[in-house]
C-alpha cells in the first residue's frame, strides 16, 4: 500500500513539474478516451441511472414527456454541460403525455401484474369490472354469436397480422368496457422471452377505444382455464394520467454541440431516443450512454471536427400521440419538420444509435441506396471493431427517428446490434443491463467516430450512382404500360432517369480529380442534392415500408386489373377477383374488422388526418376502399362491382401519372444542379 502511495505521488509531481515548465500531457487517442470511459464505468453509471427512472416504480417507463423522461432530459443536458459540449439546450416538443403508475387484472384472490400500451385510455380509479368473455384473435368474426356489452374481453395478441389497435377497436364497437391482451397462437416472437414475461408497444390507439392491458402469457393461460371451467369476473385496472398535447403535454429533445473549427453551417448530427417502455437497457437507453460516451471521449481526446458534431437525444421516439396510426419517431419529426427546418442542405448525415449493443451483436446498417457503397467499404476496412460481424442494408425502416430525417432530405443511417439472446426481450420487462455487451459498445462508438472523421473530411461520400441504379430497378417501363400509364408519361420518366445516371456515373469517374480547393462548394451542391433526392422519393407503402412515390399506386393497379379480368371473363372468376382485391391496400384488414373499424381506420391514414404527423412526409398513396365492391362480387353482383372497381382504377392510373411526371420534374432539376460539378 505505501509503494503504491508512493508512486502515485511521484506521478504527481511529474505532472506538476511538467505544467510549470509549460509543458502540457499529450491528449489520449478517441479510442483510447473511450476505452478508458468504460473502464472507469462512465457509460455504466450513466445507463443504471437513467435506468432507475421511471413513473411506475415497479416496471419502470420514461415515456415522453413523463416525469422519468423529463428527468432524463435534464440529466443529460447536465451530462453535455460536464462534458464540455456547447450550446447545451432542450427543446420543448408538444406531446401526449401518459404518465402510468400500474396495471392489474384481479381475479378472485389472485391479483396479476399487467403492462401497459402507450396511448390507451385509463380506467376509472377503481377499475372495470365484470364477466370476462374470451374472443381468441378478437376479430369481427369471433364476435359472431357472442354478447359482450359492458363485459371484458380476453384477446391472443397476434401482432404479425394486425396491431392492438384493431382488435382494441373491435372491441369497442363491439360494446366491451376493456380488453386484457395475452399471449395467443400467432404472437410469434413478440413477448416471448418467459412465461412471465410482460410487454407493451405504442398502442396506434384512439382515446374512445375499450382501455387496454398485457398480462404474461403464464397467467393468460390460467385466465384461460378458469374461463373454460366456467364463468369468471374480473376487475381490470390501468392507472394511467394522459395529459394531451393539446392541454399543455410537453416533452424535450435535448441537444449538445461541439463547434467545428470550419465557419460554415455544415453539421453532422449523432442521435438516439431517451424515452422507453420498461427500463429498456438496450432500447435504447445504451445507445444513449454510448452517444454520452463519445461526446466525452471526444473532449477528452481535444477533437476538433472541421464541421459542427450535434449531438441529439430525442423523446417520443416510441410513442408520441394519441388518435394516430403514425404515433412514434415524433419528437425526431418535430426537430426536423417543426424546429430545425434548416437542417436539410445543411446535414451530412444523421447517425442514429438504436438498440445496442447485445452480447455477440452483429452491427446491422439501415440506409438509403445512396450510402450504402460508403457504409459497406468504411465497415470492410473497420472489422477489427466489428468483431462480430456487420450487413448494410437499403432502405430503411421506419420504426426508427431517421426516417423521417430522410423524408425530411436529410442523409441517415442507423445503426443497431441488439445482439444474441435478446429475441423475445424486444419490450419487455426482461430488457435489462445484464443483456449489454459493454466491450462491442465501446467498439461500435469507436465505429461511429471513424464515419464522423469521414463526413468531416473530403467529399462527402454520396453515390449519386448507387442511387441512380436503385430508382433504375424500381421503375418497371412494362409495369408501367401494362397498369395504364401513358406512353409519353413513362418515357418522359425513363428519359430523366437515363440522364440522371449518365451524370451520375460521369460524377464517379470525374470527382477523384476535382481539386480540393472546390471541395466546400461541391459538399454544399451534394448535401442540397440529397435534401431534394430523399425528400422526394423517399414514400410509404401501406404496411409503412420504404418505397418510391408510385409503386403503392402502381401495386393496387396491379390488383385492381387482376380483379377486372377475372370478372370479366367470358364465365367470370370471382374467386380470384376476390383474392386480387384482399392485396388491394388494406383490405386484408377490411376483412377481419368490422367495415366501420376498417373505415376508420382508412382515416387516420389520410394525408390530411390531423394527426398523420410523419406519414405525410410518405407521399401517401390513396387507402382504397373495395369493401363494397368486395362484397358484391360475393352476392355475384358482378355488374356494379366491376362499374366501381372501374372507376376506382382509372383515377388511380391519373395519379400514377401524376407521380411519375413529378418524379420527372424532380430529377429533370436535378440534372443542371449535378452539370455544374464540371
Amino acid at each position: 500500500m505505501k509503494t503504491k502511495n508512493a508512486f502515485i505521488l511521484l506521478l504527481l509531481l511529474c505532472s506538476l513539474t511538467l505544467l510549470s515548465q509549460g509543458v502540457t500531457l499529450a491528449a489520449p487517442t478517441f479510442e483510447k478516451a473511450i476505452d478508458q470511459l468504460f473502464a472507469q464505468g462512465y457509460p455504466q453509471s450513466a445507463e443504471s441511472y437513467l435506468n432507475s427512472l421511471g413513473t411506475s416504480p415497479l416496471l419502470g417507463f420514461r415515456w415522453a414527456g413523463t416525469s422519468a423522461d423529463n428527468a432524463a432530459a435534464e440529466y443529460l443536458a447536465e451530462q453535455l454541460r460536464t462534458i464540455g459540449l456547447s450550446n447545451v439546450r432542450l427543446e420543448p416538443v408538444p406531446v401526449d403525455v401518459c404518465e402510468f403508475r400500474l396495471a392489474s387484472v384481479i381475479v378472485s384472490n389472485r391479483t396479476m401484474t399487467a403492462s401497459p400500451f402507450a396511448g390507451v385510455p385509463a380506467t376509472p380509479p377503481e377499475g372495470l369490472t365484470g364477466e370476462v368473455v374470451y374472443v381468441h384473435n378478437g376479430t369481427a368474426a369471433d364476435y359472431e354469436g357472442v354478447d359482450v356489452k359492458s363485459k371484458l374481453v380476453l384477446v391472443d395478441s397476434a401482432s404479425n397480422w394486425w396491431w392492438l389497435n384493431y382488435p382494441g377497436a373491435e372491441a369497442t364497437h363491439q360494446g366491451a368496457a376493456g380488453v386484457i391482451m395475452t399471449d395467443g397462437p400467432f404472437s410469434d416472437g413478440w413477448y416471448a422471452v418467459a412465461r412471465d414475461a410482460l410487454g407493451s408497444n405504442d398502442g396506434q390507439y384512439d382515446l374512445s377505444f375499450a382501455p387496454m392491458v398485457y398480462i404474461s402469457r403464464q397467467d393468460g393461460y390460467w385466465l384461460k382455464a378458469q374461463l373454460a371451467a366456467g364463468p369468471v369476473t374480473a376487475t381490470m385496472q390501468n392507472d394511467v394520467q394522459i395529459t394531451l398535447a393539446d392541454d399543455g403535454g410537453i416533452g424535450y429533445n435535448v441537444i449538445g454541440e461541439l463547434p467545428g473549427t470550419v465557419p460554415d453551417d455544415e453539421i453532422v448530427i449523432i442521435g438516439s431516443h431517451k424515452d422507453a417502455h420498461f427500463r429498456s437497457a438496450l432500447d435504447d437507453t445504451g445507445a444513449v450512454v454510448n452517444g454520452l460516451a463519445i461526446a466525452k471521449a471526444m473532449k477528452t481526446s481535444d477533437y476538433h471536427p472541421k464541421h459542427t458534431v450535434v449531438f441529439l437525444f430525442t423523446t417520443a421516439e416510441e410513442f408520441g400521440y394519441t388518435n394516430a396510426w403514425y404515433d412514434w419517431s415524433s419528437g425526431a419529426w418535430y426537430a426536423i419538420t417543426q424546429t430545425h427546418t434548416d437542417w436539410p442542405g445543411r446535414v451530412a448525415a444523421f447517425i442514429n444509435l438504436e438498440m445496442m449493443a447485445g452480447h455477440l451483436g452483429s452491427l446491422y446498417m439501415e440506409t438509403t441506396s445512396d450510402l450504402v457503397p460508403w457504409l459497406e467499404k468504411e465497415a470492410a476496412a473497420a472489422s477489427d471493431l466489428l468483431f462480430y460481424g456487420y450487413s448494410v442494408n437499403n432502405p430503411e425502416i421506419t420504426g426508427q427517428d431517421g426516417w423521417t430525417f430522410t423524408a425530411a432530405g436529410v442523409p441517415s443511417i442507423m445503426l443497431t446490434a441488439s445482439g444474441t439472446g435478446t429475441y423475445g426481450t424486444y419490450h419487455t420487462d426482461y430488457e435489462t443491463e445484464d443483456l449489454i455487451d459493454w466491450e462491442n459498445l465501446a467498439q461500435i462508438a469507436k465505429f461511429v467516430f471513424l464515419l464522423d472523421k469521414r463526413l468531416d473530411e473530403g467529399i462527402l461520400p454520396y453515390s449519386l450512382k448507387a442511387r441512380a441504379d436503385d430508382l433504375t430497378a424500381a421503375v418497371s417501363t412494362y409495369d408501367l404500360l401494362r397498369a395504364g400509364a401513358a406512353q409519353d408519361t413513362v418515357n418522359r420518366l425513363n428519359e430523366a432517369i437515363s440522364r440522371f445516371r449518365k451524370e451520375a456515373n460521369r460524377y464517379e469517374v470525374l470527382k477523384a480529380v476535382i481539386p480540393t480547393k472546390a471541395y466546400p462548394i461541391l459538399n454544399r451542391l451534394l448535401m442540397q442534392l440529397e435534401k431534394t433526392i430523399n425528400g422526394n422519393f423517399t414514400a410509404l407503402d401501406v404496411w409503412g415500408s420504404t418505397i418510391y412515390p408510385h409503386e403503392q399506386v402502381l401495386w393496387d393497379i396491379q390488383h385492381l386489373n387482376q380483379a377486372l379480368s377475372a370478372l370479366g371473363q367470358e364465365q367470370p372468376d370471382p374467386d380470384t377477383a376476390l383474392e386480387a382485391l384482399g392485396n388491394v391496400g388494406l383490405t386484408s384488414k377490411g376483412l377481419k374488422f368490422s367495415y366501420e373499424v376498417y373505415t376508420h381506420e382508412l382515416t387516420r391514414h389520410d394525408p390530411n388526418y390531423y394527426r398523420v404527423t410523419w406519414g405525410a412526409q410518405g407521399h401517401l398513396a390513396k387507402y382504397l376502399d373495395v369493401i363494397p365492391a368486395y362484397h358484391q362480387i360475393e352476392a355475384g353482383d358482378y355488374a356494379p362491382a366491376v362499374a366501381n372497381l372501374s372507376a376506382m382504377c382509372d383515377a388511380e392510373v391519373a395519379d400514377l401519372n401524376a407521380r411519375l411526371a413529378e418524379m420527372s420534374s424532380v430529377l429533370e432539376s436535378l440534372i443542371p444542379q449535378a452539370e455544374v460539378f464540371y
